[in-house]
């Protein structure tokens, strides 16, 4: 087992990136009282921030100009002869992994043309789908950013880099397949590759250690989050998602998932995209906005930044207006006549776009009503089981979306009858914080399986039961060959270091590999892994060339699965000797 001396965490946000870490110490071992230490002095940064911009300047090559605020700084200020070099900016990216092709902002799609250059490919292990390898490409650039920054740090405190465990947050909404693209994203950006050195952190369950270790009680007056028995849901609000999940802490006060993880595209990033692709384009019309994008596009993004500063003052008992002033280059573009179009819409208006309160609630409606739906979801799960009705639940709001006063009174108008509604001090670092604590030590002794995991596998066949189309004939007679046998069911509390082992032999004497499916399913029962609702997330290959000597029936194969941590994980033992198996598992990018 790794023995580290220093943990190090990094939150790879959709808006923001950032860095902390601490270290093995006496002084450290209580959660409460551990130092933790920060990054906040970003080149170019408007200033003292924990977090830099999720931004990556890149010249026509797909080589690094620069990133960060800097990235913005030199696009805004040099955006002409940056674009005529070739040059491109990307920010925002981190939710186009795994994703359906979406419009989007200029400086985002003028990175997809099929003739672009990108960034050199990387070792892609997992099996990355070709329209994902631009956006790993640029997680791999940024994440090398903030790691070789936080080396420097822990270096210069008299460290090694062989010292370090580190931590990476990802979405509770993401795939396994996208789980397993960021692990390709850590070995390309220079982290450790043997097992143990670089964990993977669910962001609501970061936020959760950070919760509990940040003040936050059940009440006024009520034991803190860390007190056994403690329920409490972390709702994760950040610039691409909303990820949740529920917590009960045991009699020693570990955390035991009692939720489900839910998550979903709902981050206040979308209220960015909107307000772009609808307000800002009616305003402008569609040739002149085509213009700005393509002749200004630095102007553009200077809009949008007024709407970010904006945005997050604004209430749901919003009456005035916001008004975004129109920077120069734009004016340009728009005329006499764009101004007069522009004047006659928003009531003699012609320098600004204005936003109304009806047009506010509008775009918060883009995201506020299915996190609130999140939430009911969740509490009703709960609910569901909670034994004593004398222990509150609890509602814990993180991320820097959960700062808006909007979102805020909506969860409170709707749930203040049924939970207590928490917001720990600077939720926007609580998925950071927490995710350095989760890597110094894991609170979470289980958790409950997203959904029934699986493989297929051959099972004798049954006649009048099974089809005709699944039968195999086989030297030990006919099988079925399309039988999910199951691993772990959906909503089963599994414990993190549990692994399920199945017993498989090869099916023929020449076989000289045995390749099987991993599937999931909502179904708690399922026969069949081509039953409706079972999906393929991964192919798991295993070299059967050091039994090869032995009679079929003693080539067994120990195939063990991890449900309990953050991602599945899959490894496999020869039974004759016992060594590990050579196994090559490649998810799937349409699971």
């Amino acid at each position: 087992m790794f023995d580290a001396r220093v943990f190090a965490a990094v939150d790879i946000g959709t808006y923001a990136i950032g860095g902390g870490w601490t270290t093995a110490s006496p002084d450290n071992e209580s959660p409460e009282s551990r130092k933790i230490h920060f990054f906040n002095s970003w080149e170019s940064q408007p200033g003292p921030t924990v977090k830099n911009l999720s931004a990556l300047l890149l010249d026509a090559r797909g080589e690094m100009i620069a990133w960060g605020f800097e990235a913005r700084r030199m696009w805004l200020t040099q955006g002409m002869a940056l674009r005529t070099a070739g040059a491109r900016y990307y920010h925002g990216f981190k939710m186009d992994l795994g994703a359906l092709q979406e419009a989007t902002s200029p400086d985002r799609s003028a990175n997809t043309d099929d003739d672009a250059s990108e960034p050199g490919r990387t070792d892609n292990a997992c099996g990355v789908s070709s329209r994902d390898l631009l956006t790993t490409n640029l997680l791999t650039m940024l994440l090398r950013q903030v790691v070789q920054t936080m080396l420097h740090q822990i270096i210069a405190s008299g460290y090694d880099e062989d010292d370090i465990r580190w931590v990476l947050t990802v979405p509770a909404c993401f795939t396994d397949y996208q789980k397993a693209i960021y692990r390709d994203v850590t070995k390309n950006a220079g982290l450790p590759g043997e097992d143990g050195r670089v964990l993977l952190s669910l962001e609501p369950e970061a936020a959760a250690h950070y919760a509990r270790v940040s003040g936050a009680r059940q009440g006024d007056a009520g034991p803190p989050l860390m007190a056994p028995g403690a329920r409490f849901m972390v709702v994760d609000c950040g610039g691409g998602t909303v990820d949740i999940t529920a917590y009960q802490n045991d009699q020693d006060g570990k955390m035991i998932e009692i939720g489900r993880s839910l998550g979903d595209r709902l981050g206040s990033d979308f209220l960015n995209r909107r307000v772009e692709s609808e307000y800002i384009l009616e305003g402008f019309g569609k040739d002149v906005m085509e213009d700005i994008r393509e002749e200004c596009p630095d102007a553009l993004l200077h809009m949008i930044d007024q709407w970010e500063r904006a945005k997050v003052a604004v209430r749901l008992d919003q009456e005035e207006n916001i008004n975004l002033l129109i920077p120069t280059g734009i004016d340009r573009k728009m005329g006499a006549a764009g101004r007069r179009r522009l004047a006659r819409r928003q009531n003699k208006v012609d320098d600004a776009i204005v936003l109304t309160p009806a047009q506010l609630h509008a775009l918060f409606d883009t995201v506020v009503p299915g996190t609130l739906d999140l939430i009911e979801a969740q509490l009703n799960e709960m609910e569901s089981t909670q034994g004593d009705p004398d222990v509150p639940n609890v509602i814990v709001l993180a991320g820097g979306f959960s700062n808006s006063p909007y979102l805020q009174q909506a969860i409170r108008e709707r749930f203040t009858a049924r939970a207590t509604i928490v917001v720990p001090p600077n939720p926007d670092i609580a998925v950071l914080a927490g995710a350095v604590h989760f890597c110094y030590d894991p609170q979470t002794r289980a958790r409950r399986s997203r959904f029934t995991y699986g493989i297929d596998t051959s099972m004798l066949f049954e006649e009048g039961v099974d089809p005709e189309s699944s039968r195999l004939s086989t030297p030990d007679g006919d099988r079925c060959v399309d039988r999910f046998n199951v691993f772990a069911t959906a909503g089963q509390s599994v414990p993190t270091d549990a692994e399920v082992c199945h017993v498989i032999f090869p099916l023929f004497d020449e076989q000289k590999t045995i390749t099987f499916g991993v599937f999931a399913t909502r179904d708690a029962e399922p026969r069949y892994v081509t039953d409706d609702g079972c999906d393929q997330l991964a192919e798991v290959t295993i070299d059967l060339g050091p039994v090869m000597r032995f009679d079929r029936k003693e080539r067994g194969v120990r195939t063990f699965m991890k449900f309990g941590e953050t991602e599945v994980k899959v490894r496999s033992e020869l039974v004759q000797g016992g060594g590990e198996a050579a196994t090559q598992v490649r998810f799937h990018s349409n699971y």
